[in-house]
């Protein structure tokens, strides 16, 4: 439901509708290839099924999401000429990506724990 797929989309001409009903409710477990092709298929790794706590690997994938772009921002800023209000306003806003990583890491370990 996530990925905004019905069974039989997820399912394909591989495996039927009912055994990833079956996957989804627990009742069944599928096979690594069944398990490769569902994440394929919904767009998510093949760890994001395997977690214990899908919300976990959200609050990882943000995280590193945040440190991405505020590498990203620190770049663009760099290949500016940018004045000094600028330079600033960058600066902070990347200070800002690298803080609400942090966050996102300790929300995730406190989680877990």
């Amino acid at each position: 439901m996530e990925a905004g797929l019905s069974l039989a989309q997820v399912a394909g001409d591989d495996v039927s509708r009912t055994f990833i009903h079956f996957v989804e409710q627990g009742r069944s477990r599928p096979s690594q290839t069944v398990l490769a092709l569902i994440a394929r298929r919904t767009g998510k790794p093949v760890s994001y099924f395997l977690n214990g706590n899908p919300h976990d690997e959200q609050g990882s994938e943000l995280a590193e999401e945040l440190t991405r772009v505020a590498g990203s921002v620190r770049r663009f800023a760099a290949r500016r000429g940018l004045t000094p209000g600028e330079r600033e306003a960058m600066k902070l806003l990347e200070t800002t990506l690298q803080h609400g990583s942090r966050v996102a890491r300790a929300i995730e370990k406190t989680a877990a724990g």
